[in-house]
């Protein structure tokens, strides 16, 4: 009767952590206790950030300055992102005057060239230098001047897609005990270039609420430019 009595419990306390340890929550089959153990890098991704840049190649260049968001997919070394980036453009210089605003949407594939591990970087961290390319949809909207800004061009409102190429650094640290969500946060900084077919666009000068209708003299490029510094803040889960 006595050693019934202590077989119970060790078969009840057996049966506990038996279960648990053969139960798995695939939410976080990537934590580990190990600060320094590989990374895996996979899961769904939202990045939200901040770019500024300048767009060139139309009868009014202009600073470009805005937010950007994306959503995608890791795969490792490999990411696939949907993108939509919110601009206002302003005239170069001191005055900032405001032309107008544009949006880019598109599709943007990145890859890790390299990595730095936590032996490096620090516990838990990643440090990845990446290249990317993808293309866009690229919307531009002119404004005319008010009564108290000085004459100027004001192109017609051009839809084009365009072409993008960039690269950058990524600090990405990794959240060692499972608190939910997210379970990586990240840190980008990165160049994107972009560029699309150049093409003559009518435009008005205008003068307050005075304009006047003119031809883009033909020019010798072959393409529009863009480039964009993002500094963005991504969580995967």
């Amino acid at each position: 009767m006595t050693n019934f009595r202590w077989v119970l419990p060790v078969i009840v306390c057996l049966g506990v952590t038996g279960s648990r340890a053969g139960w798995a929550d695939p939410a976080h089959v990537d934590w580990v206790e190990d600060p320094y153990a590989p990374h895996v890098t996979r899961g769904t991704t939202v990045r939200l950030g901040s770019a500024v840049g300048f767009l060139s190649g139309e009868l009014a260049s202009a600073t470009a300055i805005g937010v950007t968001t994306a959503v995608g997919q890791r795969f490792g070394r490999f990411t696939i992102e949907s993108e939509l980036d919110l601009l206002t453009l302003q005239s170069k210089g001191a005055s900032s005057i405001r032309l107008g605003d544009a949006e880019r949407l598109g599709v943007v594939a990145r890859f890790d060239v390299l990595r730095i591990g936590p032996r490096w970087v620090g516990g838990n961290s990643l440090l990845a230098l990446y290249v990317e390319g993808g293309a866009a949809v690229a919307w531009n909207h002119w404004y005319s001047p008010t009564g108290s800004e000085p004459m100027r061009v004001v192109p017609e409102d051009t839809k084009r897609v365009e072409g993008q190429v960039g690269f950058g650094v990524a600090l990405d640290h990794r959240l060692q005990e499972p608190i939910g969500f997210p379970h990586r946060i990240g840190w980008f900084l990165g160049w994107r270039l972009a560029a699309a077919p150049h093409a003559a666009d009518a435009a008005l000068v205008c003068r307050g609420v005075t304009c006047r209708t003119i031809q883009a003299m033909p020019e010798e490029r072959f393409a529009d430019r863009s480039m964009l510094f993002q500094s963005s803040l991504a969580v995967t889960w």
